[in-house]
């Protein structure tokens, strides 16, 4: 948003030449690939037509980290019918959840998959992935990978 836009002017992100859709001579829109935005950290931003006649002072675009999944993935049911439930804890309230694949966690995530190693979700929102690793717990006395056990069997 600024003023005296016109279609001559392109859109430069720390260097990068990006071209400009003029929506009216206040308003530029441009797709920001998504190279520019995948750590966060500060990218100075300008406008300029190709001849340098017009020119507009750097602003700054902060990026910041997604969101992530608040949890701790401490445990994993195995199943015969290859339909696992992943033992999950809140970091804050250290509540205790078990998941399965396609259930959602709050209402952005979504599980994708689960393994004895990690649990990947989708944020549904940005739709980029979050792999959260099988972590033990430090006050848990059996640390290391869960116990992979189908549900007819008792616990041991």
């Amino acid at each position: 948003m600024g003023e005296k836009f016109t279609p001559a002017l392109h859109v430069i992100i720390d260097g990068r030449d990006l071209p400009a859709r003029l929506i009216n001579s206040q308003q530029l829109a441009t797709t920001v690939p998504s190279a520019i935005i995948n750590n966060p950290g500060s990218r100075q931003v300008m406008l300029k037509s190709n001849d340098g006649t017009l020119y507009s002072n750097i602003a700054t675009l902060m990026v910041t980290p997604p969101p992530t999944p608040n949890y701790n993935y401490i445990g994993i049911i195995g199943r015969r019918s290859f339909n696992d439930t992943a033992v999950l804890q809140d970091k804050s309230s250290k509540e205790i959840l078990n998941v399965q694949r396609g259930e959602m966690i709050g209402t952005r995530f979504r599980v994708n998959s689960i393994s004895e190693r990690e649990i990947v979700f989708i944020d549904t929102t940005l739709k980029i992935r979050h792999t959260i690793p099988f972590s033990a717990d430090s006050a848990t006395p059996n640390q290391g990978r869960p116990q992979v056990r189908v549900s007819d069997e008792e616990p041991q």
